[in-house]
């Protein structure tokens, strides 16, 4: 009977207490730049400064930003039209001074060395002119910029991902949606 009461109370909790974030990293943006028929996006990535002093002690991260335009409809859910992934690997070496962050955007892959700290991490964190071209969209209609923004775990051992399955491989996951827009006579 008492185990009854225990496993009640604590699926009681579970249902009751909601869920917190475990994460205060926040994207600022996106911020777009209409330019006849291309738009420009940027967005910036707000990190905690826990997370700061572990890349400053030499941990590895991989953030992967995507930025995808979406056809907003009225009664159906919105259309995924296209998008741009780009990958920001950051590496800080303490001992040797040195500071670089790998960006791999479709084909192109951009390895930048910085002699701070603080100049790698601004340029890591900050996503600009992500160009999309306004006339190459199928239908005039609402349309509006979506940003989602990961973090990559560190890989367990292989062996460990086969045991723990379950476990969920991203440190965050942030979205946010620009205004919407208007492409077109509409």
């Amino acid at each position: 009977m008492r185990k009854f009461h225990i496993m009640t109370l604590l699926l009681l909790a579970l249902v009751i207490l909601p869920p917190c974030r475990a994460n205060a990293e926040d994207i600022i943006g996106p911020d777009l730049v209409f330019n006849g028929s291309t738009v420009r996006v940027s967005v910036t990535l707000l990190m905690e400064e826990n997370k700061i002093s572990l890349l400053k002690e030499g941990l590895q991260k991989v953030y992967i930003f995507y930025v995808d335009i979406f056809r907003a409809w009225s009664m159906w859910p919105d259309e995924f039209i296209r998008g741009k992934k780009i990958v920001r690997t950051i590496i800080a070496d303490k001992v040797k001074g040195e500071y670089k962050v790998s960006s791999q955007e479709g084909d192109t892959i951009l390895e930048k060395r910085f002699t701070t700290f603080d100049s790698m991490l601004k340029w890591a964190v900050n996503v600009k002119d992500v160009k999309f071209i306004l006339s190459d969209l199928p239908e005039d209609g609402t349309y509006f910029i979506r940003v989602t923004v990961e973090s990559v775990k560190q890989k367990p051992p292989q062996v460990f991902s086969y045991v723990l399955f379950f476990m969920e491989d991203k440190d965050f996951r942030d979205k946010r949606d620009s205004e919407k827009f208007t492409v077109g006579g509409r």
